[in-house]
């Protein structure tokens, strides 16, 4: 049965039953772009098998496939069933591919440091540290692993920031005016739409905010936002879910609400605006420490 799909090499037929069953059930869905994987089962080119690569989403033309970027910076179109999910965390090492407006620093390899906004901060071999965007990276778990440095600030990556005009129509005391505030800049930044979520997560108890919520604000549905989703993180309760994506639908669908908080501050909503997307509650402490 394996066979007829056609991607499955011989190999295969060692995998255990449940090993199959699960490889079976991957959709392109489960993997967006900048989630990273390995290939498996490729019997058209079984010298890629168990190489790390990274998603940039459905294949142009055929919805059914994901488009791949490998280490070599090379882009494949496969099967859900030919990738197996794999995690990009601290301590990894990586390859940079794929970059367009910074393109020296394709093939340069370095090591992930921490996870900062919207990207991964990286020590290049060549001592920068630079921030990139997850589907930037590729893991290559082979390479020899190097001294490390001694730990320094981070470099912060170059975060848009929220543009004075769009500020001045959050304060407005029409809420119209600021609903249309949250449509503009929530699409521009998917961490307001998170924290949008945990704010109406407070009022309302539907299933699915519920679950983003209690992952965005580490189960304590305060309205306040700890643990910001990674590109492609999946949410316990609602695997089968682009989070960001149901992050931004449900927060579009209550601007009208969302007005009214950030009018009154519900939640530290507006001061959450003012802070720079970030908790001014977690600022002060910090600051107190």
């Amino acid at each position: 049965a394996l066979q007829s799909r056609g991607e499955l090499g011989p190999c295969q037929q060692n995998i255990c039953a449940v090993g199959c069953s699960v490889a079976e059930e991957m959709e392109v869905g489960d993997f967006p772009r900048g989630t990273h994987a390995q290939i498996t089962g490729l019997a058209s080119k079984p010298e890629l098998n168990e190489e790390h690569c990274t998603s940039l989403g459905p294949s142009p033309g055929n919805p059914e496939r994901v488009t791949v970027t490998t280490k070599t910076g090379a882009q494949l179109s496969l099967k859900p069933l030919n990738l197996k999910p794999a995690e990009l965390l601290p301590g990894s090492h990586v390859i940079i591919q794929g970059l367009t407006n910074a393109a020296k620093y394709n093939n340069q390899c370095g090591e992930i440091l921490s996870w900062q906004g919207d990207r991964w901060i990286v020590d290049l071999d060549n001592k920068e540290r630079k921030s990139f965007k997850s589907e930037n990276l590729v893991v290559i778990p082979e390479r020899v692993v190097t001294k490390k440095r001694s730990a320094e600030p981070a470099e912060a990556p170059e975060a848009k920031k929220i543009k004075m005009a769009d500020m001045k129509d959050f304060e407005s005391t029409d809420e119209r005016v600021v609903a249309q505030a949250f449509v503009r800049c929530m699409r521009e930044f998917p961490i307001l739409a998170q924290k949008c979520i945990c704010v109406l997560a407070t009022k309302q108890t539907v299933t699915i905010m519920h679950e983003l919520a209690q992952h965005l604000t580490d189960k304590q549905n305060d309205g306040l936002i700890r643990r910001p989703l990674r590109p492609g993180e999946k949410v316990k309760g609602i695997e089968e879910l682009d989070a960001m994506e149901q992050c931004l639908q449900i927060a579009e669908r209550r601007v009208r609400a969302l007005a009214t908080h950030c009018r009154i501050n519900y939640c530290d909503l507006l001061g959450f605006l003012k802070a720079g997307l970030k908790e001014p509650k977690f600022n002060r402490m910090q600051k107190k420490l």
